[in-house]
């Protein structure tokens, strides 16, 4: 069990793996750039090939800030962490290093291209399918943070239920290439469904 600074270390360096990590997906945009010259006309940058480029780098932008935020949440309380939790972080970790990768292929394929859509939407569903498994595993590990039994509980909620919508999103959004990526749209109900496990299970709500 490593207590700090060992775990300031540690999210010091995963929060630098993030930063990178988000930052590289403006290349496929810097790469473009590029490619202009004078002669280029501008409406150039706004053909329906660069859109797709602008919309997909402002979807992964979102998507891992989002994700860094679950993970920041959860390891907030935390006063030391194990082995369990520093591989599950890393392993999640690597799902988002990954993410510029299908970023990429979207800007050069399209939406509609069912194994780009497919790749994209079950990385998410990892990265999110890891951040819920050590959720849960923290809720177990009580001693590993200030949080009691039912806090511990309910920190665990919204991760489980944004892993169960992600899982269906992606499957809609695989087997409906005309919805692709629009089915991340379920995720909005995460913080209304929240709010109905948390009570079906008598959890305590968040605090405002």
């Amino acid at each position: 069990m490593h207590k700090s600074p060992g775990l300031h270390r540690f999210l010091t360096f995963v929060d630098a793996i993030i930063a990178i990590a988000i930052t590289l997906l403006v290349l496929p945009l810097v790469e473009m750039t590029s490619e202009l010259t004078e002669e280029t006309s501008l409406e150039e940058l706004w053909s329906p090939e660069t859109i797709g480029k602008y919309g997909s780098f402002v979807l992964s932008f979102a998507v891992i800030f989002r994700l860094w935020q679950v993970h920041h949440k959860l390891m907030e309380p935390i006063e030391s962490y194990d082995r369990v939790v520093g591989v599950v972080t890393a392993a999640w970790a690597l799902t988002i290093v990954f993410m510029p990768f299908p970023t990429a292929l979207i800007g050069i394929y399209g939406n509609e291209e069912v194994p780009v859509i497919a790749l994209y939407l079950l990385t998410l569903f990892v990265s999110s399918a890891l951040l819920t498994a050590l959720a849960l595993y923290l809720a177990r590990r009580t001693e590993l943070h200030e949080a009691d039994v039912e806090s511990s509980k309910r920190m665990a909620v919204p991760s489980v239920v944004t892993t169960i919508l992600t899982g269906l999103a992606a499957v809609i959004g695989i087997l409906v290439p005309r919805v692709n990526y629009g089915a991340l749209l379920l995720l909005l109900l995460t913080g209304v469904l929240t709010v109905l496990v948390n009570r079906r299970l008598r959890l305590p709500q968040e605090e405002a």
